[in-house]
Parts: C-alpha cells; sequence; structure tokens
C-alpha cells in the first residue's frame, strides 16, 4: 500500500500543478481585472446612464437617489467610499441590504476559520510524513500520521458548532429586522402591507357579500380572480399592434421629412402643410407596408391594416370582457384588504382553505405589479402536477449537466492522466505556462460560463410551474439553483477532478481505492483556489464594467430604437436584483469554504479575499493609505458599488432570500463532516471517525430543531404589538396570572417557539433568550429606518374609489388601448396621424419628440414631460 501511495505522489517534481497553476491563473487575471478598471474609470463618468443610473435618472424618486454632487473626476469614488450599508437599507430595499450583509458574514467567518485553522493545521500538514509538494503540502493528503488527526476533530468541533451558533443568532436578528421593516411607516401605509392573497378558495368565499363571514369583521376590501379565458393573448396582441402601428408612423413621418429635403420645400411654418398635403407627402409606392399572408401574399398598407386590426381588436376585447362566462370558477384565488396591518397578519396565520395540500395557498403584502396572473387561476390538481413536472425537469437537467461539467473537472488533474494514458502524453510537452492555464485557468473559466446561464432557465420553469408572484418564483429559483451548484460545482467537480487522478490505479489495484482517495480527494482544492480567485478579482471587475450590458445599451440606443417609446424605454430601464443568481452563487462558495476547512484550510484564505474583493465594508477605511491606483478601487467595487449606483430592486422577497440563504449555510457543514468522517474512516482512525459521525448526528438534530422553532416566528413574524388579543387565552389555558406581563408574555413567545413540550423552566429561559436577540435586531433596525437620513415617508395619496375597485384585477380585465406616442415633424404629417387615429378611438400624442430636418428622432428626456411616463406607486 505504502508503494502505491508513493508512486502515486511521486509523479509530482518541482512542476506540481499547484503553485505553477495559480500562478498562471492570477496574472491573466489579474492583469484582465486591472485592463477593466482603467476602462471603467475612464468612461464611468461619461456613461453615467449606464454606471450611475440612481444618481439622477427619473425612475428613482429624488429622495432615494444616491448623492452625487460633484460626479466628475474622482468625486464619486469619495461619495461611495463614505455612504454606509445602511444607505442601501433606507433607499433601496431589504433585500439588497440583507445581501450586501451576506457577503459580510461570509467573510467574517471565513477570516475567523483561518485564524483557527491556519496556525494548527498548516504545520501539521506540512509535516505530516506524506509526500506532497508545493501548496499539496498544506492539505490533508500530506498526513500519514493518524495521532494529528487529533487537531482536525477540535477544529471541526469548535468551528462547525461555531457556524451554527451564528447563523442561528442571525436568523433571529432577521427576523426582528423584518418585524421593524415591516412596521415602519413608509412599508405599512401601503394598501399591499394589510392585504393577503389566499388560493383555491371556494367560490362563495370569493363574494364580496359573503366577505366577514370567511374572512372576519376587519375585513374591508375584497378582489376576487375571476377566469379571463383568451383574454391575455387578446391584449397582448392589441398591445403589441398598436406598438406596430406607432412604428409604422414614425416611418412615415421620417420618410415624408427625407423625400421634402430631397426636393427642398420643406415647410418652416408652425402648422406645416395642411391635411390634404399631408397625406400625399408620401407617395403610395413608399408608405409602409407589409404582405399577407407573409412572404407570398399581396401587399396591404401597415397603417390603414394595424388601424382596423387595433378597432376589431378593441371591440373584442369588450365584448369578452362583459360576457358571462367572466365569472368566478368554484375555486379561485382572492385578495382581501384588512381594514389594519395586524388584522391582515392575523387573517394570515389563521385562515387556510387548502391546509393538507403540499402547495402553500396563502401569501401575505402580494404588489399587483409582482402579481402572475395566469398562474391565479389554476385548480389544485393543475398547480401540484406543473410543480411535480417542474421538479423532475430540475433534477433531469441537474444530473445530466454533471457530464460537461465533470469532464471540465479532470482538467485541474489532467497532467496525472498524462503520466498515464499514452495518447495524452504530449500534454507533458507543453510550456509550464501553457499547462499552468490549462489546468488552472481553464476549468473554472469553463464551469463559470457554462453555469451562468442556468438561473436564467430556471426562474422561466419556476413562473411556468404555477407560482402566483415573481418573488415566489424567485425563491423557487434560488433554492433549486443553490442545490444545482452544490451538486455540479462542489460535488462532481471535486470527484471528477480527485477521481480523475487516481482512476488508473485503483483499476491496477482495487484494494487501493480506500488511501487513494484519501490521499487525492483533497487535491482537488487546487481547483477551487484558482475558482475563488477568478469568482472574486476577475468576476468583480467583469460585473462593474459589464462591457456585453454597456454594448447592449448603446446598440439598442443608437441603431435599434427607432420610436420615442422604444428610446424612453431603453433610457428609463433598469437593472435588476436577480435574487435567485446572487444568493446561490455565494452561498455556495460558502459551503465549499466550510467543506474544505479542515481538508484544505487555504481555500478558507481564498474564499475570503475572493468574496472580499466583492465587498469591502466601510470598516476598512483607515486603511485607505496603504493602497494606491487601480488596486484601491479593484478592492471597493462589486456589488456594492452596484446596489449603491445601479440596481434597482424589482423582486422584493421582504427579506425571505437572506432567511432561505441562511438555511442553506448547514449545506457545507454536513458536506465537510461527511467528507472527514470518509477520509478518517479510509485511514482506519475509529475513536476519530466516530466522533465526527457523533458531530454530524448533533447538527443535524440541532440544525432541525432550530428550524422548527423558528418556523413559526419567521412565517408569521408575530410582532409583541399584535398578541395583546392571547393575553386573556394565555391566562385561562396556562393557569397564569393576568397581571404577570413577564409570565403572560415569556408564555407567548414559548407557545410560537414551539416550545411548551420542554420542561419548565425551559421554555421562558430559551424564549427570554431568544426575544432578547430578536428585540435587539429590531430595535436597532427601528433606529435605522427612522435616522433623520432615511427620508422613507412617501407622501401617500389617498386612492380614488375608480382605482381601488380595480387595483388587484387582472390587467387582462381592466387595462386600456395603450397611448400612442410619435414624433411630431414640421410638414404636419404626425398631425393628420393623430386626427386619423381619433377617428377609430386611438389616443396618439407627439409631445415631448420631434424628428428633425434630417430624419433623426430627438425626444425631451425630462420624464414629467414624457407623455406615456407614469410615476411609480408602491401599492
Amino acid at each position: 500500500m505504502a508503494s502505491v501511495t508513493a508512486d502515486h505522489g511521486s509523479h509530482r517534481s518541482s512542476g506540481s500543478t499547484s503553485g505553477a497553476a495559480i500562478l498562471a491563473a492570477f496574472i491573466p487575471i489579474f492583469v484582465t481585472a486591472v485592463i477593466y478598471i482603467a476602462i471603467f474609470a475612464g468612461i464611468r463618468n461619461r456613461y453615467r446612464k449606464f454606471y450611475a443610473p440612481r444618481t439622477f435618472l427619473g425612475t428613482i424618486d429624488e429622495k432615494h437617489r444616491t448623492p452625487a454632487e460633484r460626479a466628475s473626476g474622482r468625486h464619486w469614488f469619495h461619495d461611495f467610499r463614505t455612504l454606509s450599508d445602511r444607505f442601501v437599507l433606507q433607499h433601496n430595499s431589504l433585500d439588497a441590504y440583507l445581501f450586501l450583509r451576506l457577503l459580510k458574514f461570509i467573510v467574517a467567518i471565513c477570516f475567523a476559520g483561518c485564524c483557527l485553522t491556519w496556525p494548527i493545521l498548516f504545520p501539521l500538514h506540512a509535516t505530516g510524513g506524506g509526500n506532497a509538494r508545493q501548496l499539496d503540502r498544506l492539505t490533508f493528503s500530506n498526513l500519514n500520521k493518524n495521532n494529528y488527526l487529533w487537531a482536525h476533530i477540535v477544529i471541526a468541533w469548535v468551528f462547525f458548532v461555531g457556524i451554527i451558533v451564528l447563523v442561528a443568532r442571525e436568523r433571529l436578528r432577521l427576523i426582528g429586522l423584518r418585524q421593524a421593516y415591516f412596521l415602519s411607516d413608509d412599508y405599512a401605509a401601503r394598501l399591499s402591507a394589510r392585504t393577503v392573497l389566499w388560493l383555491h378558495a371556494p367560490k362563495d368565499a370569493c363574494q364580496p357579500e359573503n366577505m366577514r363571514e370567511y374572512f372576519g369583521e376587519t375585513a374591508d376590501k375584497l378582489w376576487a380572480v375571476k377566469d379571463t379565458g383568451d383574454l391575455e393573448a387578446l391584449v397582448a396582441r392589441r398591445n403589441e399592434t398598436a406598438f406596430a402601428l406607432e412604428r409604422a408612423e414614425l416611418d412615415l413621418i421620417i420618410t415624408a421629412v427625407k423625400l421634402q429635403k430631397r426636393k427642398g420645400t420643406a415647410s418652416n411654418g408652425t402648422n406645416g402643410a395642411s391635411d390634404a398635403e399631408a397625406q400625399h407627402l408620401v407617395p403610395k409606392s413608399k408608405r409602409p407596408t407589409q404582405r399577407e399572408p407573409p412572404l407570398v401574399g399581396t401587399k396591404v398598407d401597415v397603417l390603414d391594416r394595424t388601424r382596423n386590426t387595433i378597432e376589431e381588436l378593441a371591440t373584442t376585447i369588450d365584448a369578452r370582457r362583459s360576457a358571462p362566462s367572466r365569472n368566478v370558477p368554484e375555486q379561485s384565488a382572492v385578495f382581501v384588504a384588512f381594514n389594519s396591518q395586524p388584522a391582515a397578519h392575523r387573517a394570515f396565520q389563521q385562515i387556510s382553505f387548502q391546509p393538507r395540500q403540499p402547495t402553500q395557498d396563502r401569501f401575505l403584502a402580494v404588489q399587483p405589479k409582482e402579481v402572475l396572473w395566469h398562474n391565479l387561476e389554476m385548480p389544485v390538481a393543475t398547480r401540484v402536477s406543473k410543480a411535480s413536472l417542474a421538479l423532475v425537469f430540475i433534477i433531469v437537467f441537474t444530473i445530466f449537466f454533471s457530464v460537461p461539467v465533470g469532464l471540465i473537472g479532470t482538467f485541474s488533474n489532467v497532467k496525472y492522466l498524462a503520466d498515464r494514458v499514452s495518447w495524452l502524453s504530449w500534454i507533458n510537452n507543453l510550456p509550464p505556462a501553457a499547462l499552468g492555464l490549462l489546468t488552472g485557468l481553464l476549468p473554472p473559466f469553463l464551469v463559470s460560463y457554462f453555469i451562468s446561464y442556468v438561473p436564467k432557465l430556471f426562474r422561466h420553469i419556476a413562473k411556468l410551474s404555477g407560482e402566483p408572484t415573481t418573488s415566489q418564483a424567485e425563491l423557487k429559483t434560488q433554492a433549486w439553483y443553490f442545490s444545482f451548484l452544490v451538486i455540479q460545482i462542489f460535488l462532481v467537480t471535486t470527484f471528477s477532478s480527485g477521481a480523475a487522478a487516481v482512476a488508473t490505479q485503483i483499476l491496477k489495484d482495487p484494494s487501493s481505492a480506500p488511501s487513494l482517495l484519501a490521499e487525492s480527494l483533497p487535491k482537488a482544492s487546487n481547483f477551487y483556489l484558482t475558482y475563488f480567485l477568478l469568482q472574486g478579482l476577475a468576476s468583480a471587475a467583469d460585473n462593474l464594467l459589464n462591457y456585453s450590458d454597456l454594448f447592449s445599451y448603446l446598440f439598442a440606443e443608437y441603431y435599434w430604437d427607432k420610436t420615442p417609446r422604444e428610446k424612453f424605454n431603453t433610457h428609463a430601464q433598469m437593472r435588476g436584483t436577480p435574487w435567485a443568481s446572487w444568493y446561490p452563487k455565494f452561498t455556495n462558495l460558502f459551503v465549499i469554504a466550510i467543506a474544505y476547512a479542515c481538508i484544505a484550510p487555504l481555500v478558507l484564505g481564498f474564499a475570503t479575499i475572493g468574496i472580499f474583493f466583492y465587498y469591502l465594508s466601510e470598516s476598512l477605511d483607515e486603511w485607505h493609505s496603504c493602497f494606491r491606483g487601480v488596486l484601491l478601487i479593484t478592492i471597493r467595487v462589486g456589488y456594492r458599488y452596484s446596489l449603491l449606483y445601479v440596481r434597482q430592486t424589482k423582486t422584493d422577497t421582504k427579506g425571505e432570500a437572506y432567511k432561505r440563504a441562511l438555511q442553506q449555510i448547514p449545506t457545507g457543514i454536513y458536506l465537510a463532516e461527511l467528507c472527514l468522517i470518509g477520509l478518517m474512516g479510509a485511514r482506519k482512525a475509529k475513536v476519530q471517525t466516530a466522533l465526527m459521525v457523533v458531530l454530524l448526528v448533533l447538527t443535524a438534530v440541532g440544525n432541525l430543531v432550530l428550524d422548527r422553532m423558528l418556523r413559526p416566528l419567521e412565517l408569521y413574524l408575530g410582532v409583541d404589538i399584535w398578541q395583546q388579543m392571547e393575553v386573556p387565552l394565555l391566562a385561562e389555558e396556562d393557569n397564569l396570572d393576568p397581571n404577570d406581563e413577564e409570565a403572560l408574555h415569556g408564555a407567548s413567545h414559548a407557545r410560537r417557539l414551539g416550545l411548551k413540550v420542554l420542561p419548565n423552566p425551559l421554555p421562558r429561559i430559551l424564549s427570554d433568550f431568544f426575544d432578547s436577540i430578536i428585540t435587539g435586531g429590531r430595535e436597532q433596525a427601528k433606529e435605522w429606518l427612522n435616522h433623520p437620513s432615511a427620508v422613507r415617508g412617501a407622501d401617500f395619496e389617498p386612492m380614488k374609489q375608480e382605482d381601488m375597485e380595480k387595483v388587484y384585477l387582472a390587467p387582462a380585465l381592466t387595462s386600456k388601448t395603450p397611448k400612442l406616442w410619435i414624433a411630431s415633424d414640421k410638414l404636419g404629417v404626425s398631425k393628420q396621424e393623430i386626427a386619423l387615429n381619433d377617428a377609430v378611438g386611438l389616443s396618439t400624442t407627439d409631445d415631448a419628440a420631434e424628428v428633425d430636418e434630417e430624419g433623426s428622432v430627438h425626444w425631451d428626456h425630462d420624464f414629467e414631460r414624457v407623455p406615456i411616463y407614469k410615476k411609480p406607486v408602491l401599492i
């Protein structure tokens, strides 16, 4: 056995891939990052619409814009450096603030892990008696002495138990923070804050006259979801046709202007040509036409055809909306607004129409803009079947995706194969730099590239699976994508990389498998050293420059967009925050770091630095003098810059995404413990293996108990001032003194935490301890949200009765034909088109846009003057 082990490591001469691969990967990554940051610094102020829209764009309320008093030169960097994360909470969203908090949380634990593991494990691994060289000497594979494993046992118990405690504390503080956010004036003033959505409610419960019978005396307003049939498709077709007419009319105007320029008879009058003249400015052969049917049909005038089509569709839509079939089905969804926020929370907690169904049947604080209306009408059986099919697809996709990822993973140990497979021997003849790029940079780059497209697919599948809102679809995508990343980035990549190195040896001597895997599995950590480097340095710089999206924006603005509407939409559009892509990415990086904490502690350091590049907290301002130039800018960029200057939260999970990320973190602990059990078992260290099994069991039990205790608080977010109705019941059921406020308070929390099964006084002690953490988080968040700089208090105007009636109705039932926006011209063609559209009831305007004598379109960038702009309203 010893000879096999020696042979396995003897081929790693001074040309070992560990150090060379990392160095070869670092140099191009660093150079690329420097180039990207230099380009960004040079063009940032020139393209503020793309790189700093939150400082001025009309889409963002003036009170919530990021300060930018001096946007020129390097002054913006001073503002960026001095703004705290609390600004994101006060002016962006709770989810945005919590994402930055997650990055800090991960960096802090990884750094603490380095301080714990490096001084102890590095010397032990380096002197472990193995034959590994370079960075492999710092891994578990270099240990040949089982008595050294006691250090791993102690560190595993301390580090992993510490992570569980910190995660539990963070979840408790999150409960308090979310409570403070829900109670803030800005949030509580919204209609959605006191509205609950129920799915699969019986038909009688959806009738306004039965509202209080089913939902109580505090119910204030009810909106039942009606059967829309083909209305959604008709409305979509009507809108598309209207926008096609808008584009065709602009083409007509531009053609007229250019033709008149050629003739040199362009009018300079205020009113342009007369109506009769305007109609003949463009000959029939020059008017926009299309073939019907396409390609082979006869040419028809686009303007007349689309105008008539819109009129026909509008008539059809009105008839379908008033048809008797637009009734509430036997099981439907219903929105109910209550007279207060506490009443809505109590109804959400107590009322359920489908308690035994595997799908969630009620949702709190749903905004109309996030509703997936076509999913609300699904019967229970359809929803369950679609969700099951979606899950099967995700599982199959994840399994088959393992094939290309596994092949990519073998690149990191291709030199091992080259020494044993004859037809790969040419790899040994490559220059050291080329070999370093092949084994160090290429695998993580290919994995990152292929996996970057997965969240978009998963998000689409989640919306098809029957989720009622975009936020719920995002949360489902987050769960799927995290599982996908753990399987592909950790399990498949690790074991394909490690197994490739020893596959031929196992074929020769199957009995050597345990010892070979125990030695070679840690060597897969080489992949993650460069993976963290790539994710941290290169991806941070790439996210900042984001050249692909910049090119797309410039192409759309200067070449693709023709109409004023298209130009306005491109200019006003802001990038969103894809939580389902962001949260799992860093949660998985943390899982990898935890899993390798005792096997290859160097991974913890690279994880700390890599994620640190994405985010640097304000506490490092005193280090400013230690850094200069591009490196300093590189460190201080990433998601923090993006959330302060670029991104707008469009999917609001109200802190749920962060909670799920915290719940996913123990996955790394389970994987780490299982790996250590396998590695120690392979070395026949029975006592150490048994202790790790005990730790695994305690971890699983502790995490399950924690989830059970916190689930009521995380789901219902009960706040003390909303629990006054419990007092009489608790006093009677628990034989408590109604005047003993402390006893009642403790009993209330003990019930909600599910602690009544424990013997006294444990429920009281635990509930008080948990409550102290929750209260601390709530009070701190209240202070931040009520700070003078937190100008969150919006001036909510009372909603008109007409708007109230349709606020939670499907747009297919209420939306009007879009108002067309064309550009004015001096010839009067736009006025003539407006008159023709008005004749068929199609509202059209040419305000705030014009076509110059060259045929170019210009529009007024003042959003208040844009006729199709509507100020965002939080309902």
